[in-house]
């Protein structure tokens, strides 16, 4: 019995402190809950170099400087200093401190005035949250929102929210904006001076900050240090040492390195407050002096733009980028980042085409390709020169930018390949292949220039991409492959060619310069020109034309695109050991015929080394050398059955296939084989006649309102080297003959037609058509 009275006391009180902590839960949870959202607001944003170095930063969407630092980021310094003169008992007191708020009404009421607070640093926090009048009733919500802090958070927690809102000065919040604008340092490096600075100007910002009114500032600070050494923080040498240190002048200055990059960056990443980026700073400043310089060159020539992207080829990261030559130039649209905007890449696409014939096995470099007038379902490429040149290798179609052969083999690897390759390279092209048709790979479409640079760095990575990265803390993935290492091993040989026939006479290129693969592109009506060069190290990328859209007649690739290009390469590799690419495994070198490009054989008259793909790259012996007997006397092409008995001469003769030979021989470009022996019956087999024009299953539509004789069809074919005559055949009656190379004129009827040609050895070929 004795006992049972203070177990039932015992009780009673548990039962109590558990029914107060329920209330006071529910008061929390229900009645008076904590905006605890109100802790944090909307951050800044500070864009630094990969080398740490701050290019640019932001303010909030509220105009404030705020940068978040964790509590493990604060300096210690700082800590003890605010304490010291703040909150003494932060650490034991529940949120508010009786002693400290009776003492302050004590000397507030002795002074007739307001001369210090008593408010904790929760208090404080909880009044930076819900901002009240300095009322009775204001303070007892803030004593009551004390409490609720210290239950929902430990004491480093609420010193790091402490110091992440507590103001500064003007629109600085919180210790690491303060830490940046005052001093140019991180918030955990702070000297004894500074901290003392960063304590006394959230007590009156207005009164005490250093770059409005440095002597207050300085007084506040010297009282702040010496109470430090009176509580023993500081001895007395430290003291000595730390008076003397200057209050700093002003804020800092904001650094504006890189403005597209950096405005770039920080909007893609707005959760961030500190953005460290991939970007190089010396590489920046190199490349944004060289677009300021060139820029003197361009603007005579009406030419106010251009942008700059440098990749490290091996991680895909960006080291430099610039938007415009001017970011501040309002009246040629400055701002506007030309590095990510989309524009036609003209030429700049054909090497991807190449690489995708090198990969099918249909080309090699010395392969030959045509360069002859030809017609797409109505559409027929021109070259930009408006000339022909017959036949020539893949590795001079491509180094000398020719278009008839790059649709040519685009057709060969298929349009929706084409289109595949460049979209899964990262181009963006947001229209399906055939809404392109084959001008996609002339540039009928729009891309940027960071996008096609990423896509011309995968070359230098055996084929596989890597998305350009902003963020230094972005790894780089193994890469998606595109196209194999031999065929951009390939390709990339034959854009590093040093005798470049676009280079512009006034450049002294010598094999000084750091070798380079490289490619130029200029847009229809000249409105954009393109240079993008790639080495193991870095792939550059310059594009120069107007913002507006205006043309120039200078705006040529080669001309004020690849000399910058050229520029930045040098400045980039100057004092570095060169380097290039190793040769992959399953690239064979081996004897092909000088012409043809082929696998030699017997009869070819000459050879060259070529580089080709083993067990893929074609493998056909050359078909284009035939022996020819010919008669001593007469000239004239001899069979094995009219040879016997005559003197006869062996003579290699180019046989070319029909499609080409008629082109070949109205330019003089082919040696005809001589008319067979007329005596002899035999029939020397070769190709049938192709028909160029019109093409098979065309519909022509007749205009009413055009004369007649401006809508006439053209025929034409070309047959092989021993044809001399070309008959035509509309709707199985002769229409005309004509000589090869010559075009006969059609004035068309309504209804379906069928035209046949055959030569003078009988060999025809059809089409079918409609007039409408």
């Amino acid at each position: 019995m004795p006992f049972r009275a203070p177990r039932r006391k015992v009780k009673l009180a548990a039962a109590s402190l558990a029914l107060a902590l329920a209330l006071l839960a529910a008061l929390d949870r229900f009645v008076f809950p904590l905006p605890v959202e109100r802790l944090s607001r909307p951050h800044a944003r500070f864009v630094y170099s990969r080398d740490r170095v701050l290019l640019a930063s932001f303010t909030s969407r509220d105009s404030f400087w705020r940068a978040p630092v964790p509590y493990n980021g604060l300096s210690p310094r700082l800590i003890e200093s605010v304490l010291a003169v703040e909150d003494r008992w932060f650490r034991r007191h529940p949120g508010v401190n009786p002693v400290a708020l009776l003492g302050a009404a004590w000397d507030n009421l002795r002074a007739g005035r307001v001369v210090r607070g008593g408010s904790t640093i929760t208090m404080q926090i909880a009044r930076m949250m819900e901002p009240k009048e300095r009322t009775v009733g204001g303070k007892v919500i803030e004593m009551l929102r004390a409490v609720q802090l210290e239950e929902h958070y430990c004491k480093d927690e609420l010193l790091e929210i402490y110091f992440n809102l507590v103001p500064y000065g003007g629109n600085i919040e919180g210790v690491g904006a303060a830490a940046h604008f005052y001093f140019d340092k991180p918030a955990d490096r702070l000297t004894w001076s500074e901290a003392a600075i960063l304590t006394a100007i959230p007590a009156s910002p207005n009164t005490y900050r250093p770059d409005l009114h440095p002597e207050q500032c300085r007084a506040r600070r010297d009282l702040i240090l010496r109470r430090l050494h009176a509580r023993g923080v500081i001895d007395a040498a430290e003291l000595a040492r730390v008076l003397t240190e200057e209050i700093p002048p002003g804020r800092q200055e904001r650094p504006f390195v890189a403005p597209h990059f950096c405005q770039m960056l920080a909007t893609a990443c707005p959760d961030s407050a500190v953005l460290r980026s991939t970007l190089d700073f010396d590489t920046q400043l190199l490349c944004e002096r060289l677009a300021a310089r060139f820029h003197g060159f361009l603007a005579p020539r009406g030419i106010h733009n251009l942008a700059i992207v440098v990749l490290d080829n091996t991680d895909g990261s960006v080291l430099a980028l610039v938007g415009s030559p001017d970011f501040t130039d309002r009246a040629h649209h400055g701002q506007v980042n030309g590095a990510v905007a989309r524009r036609s890449p003209g030429s700049a696409l054909k090497p991807f085409v190449y690489a995708l014939g090198f990969d099918d096995g249909l080309i090699t470099p010395r392969s030959l390709l045509d360069d002859i007038p030809v017609a797409y379902a109505g559409y027929s490429p021109e070259n930009y020169d408006e000339q022909y040149h017959g036949v020539v290798s893949a590795s001079n179609a491509l180094v000398n930018s020719f278009n008839v052969p790059a649709v040519n083999l685009a057709y060969q690897v298929g349009l929706r390949r084409v289109h595949a390759l460049l979209n899964d390279g990262g181009l963006g092209l947001n229209r399906k292949y055939y809404e392109y048709g084959l001008p996609l790979v002339l540039g009928a479409c729009e891309v940027s220039l960071l996008d096609l640079a990423a896509l011309y760095s995968s070359f230098a990575r055996g084929g596989r991409l890597l998305p350009p990265s902003l963020l230094a803390a972005d790894s780089a993935a193994a890469g998606k492959p595109l196209v194999s290492p031999e065929a951009a091993w390939l390709t990339t040989t034959v854009l590093a060619d040093l005798q470049r026939p676009d280079f512009p006479a006034s450049w002294e290129f010598t094999r000084d310069r750091p070798a380079v693969a490289w490619k130029t592109g200029t847009s229809y009506g000249r409105k954009d020109a393109w240079a993008i060069g790639y080495n193991p190290c870095y792939t550059v990328g310059v594009w120069t034309g107007n913002f507006s859209g205006a043309g120039s007649p200078y705006l040529v690739g080669a001309e004020t695109a690849a000399p910058l290009m050229f520029e930045i390469f040098d400045a980039l590799m100057r004092g570095r050991e060169p380097t290039w690419f190793a040769r992959p495994a399953g690239i064979e070198l081996r004897e092909v015929c000088a012409v043809s490009g082929m696998p030699a054989s017997a009869d070819c008259p000459a050879t060259v080394t070529d580089f080709a793909i083993r067990d893929r790259s074609p493998v056909r012996t050359c078909t284009l050398h035939r022996r020819v007997l010919v008669d001593h006397a007469t000239g004239h092409a001899l069979c094995r059955a009219c040879a016997v008995g005559r003197a006869v001469d062996t003579v290699t003769f180019e046989e070319w296939p029909a499609r080409v030979t008629g082109w070949l021989l109205t330019t003089s470009a082919a040696r005809p084989i001589p008319d067979h022996n007329p005596q002899c019956t035999g029939l020397i087999q070769t190709d049938h006649p192709v028909i160029a024009s019109p093409e098979s299953d065309r519909v022509y539509e007749l205009r009413p309102h055009v004369p007649r004789q401006y809508q006439k069809i053209p025929f034409r074919a070309s047959i092989a080297h021993t044809g001399r005559r070309i008959h035509w055949f509309l709707d199985h009656e002769l229409f005309a003959t004509s000589a090869p190379g010559d075009d006969v004129f059609y004035d068309p009827e309504p209804g379906p037609h069928t035209l046949m040609v055959v030569d003078d050895f009988g060999r025809s070929s059809t089409v079918s058509f409609v007039v409408q």
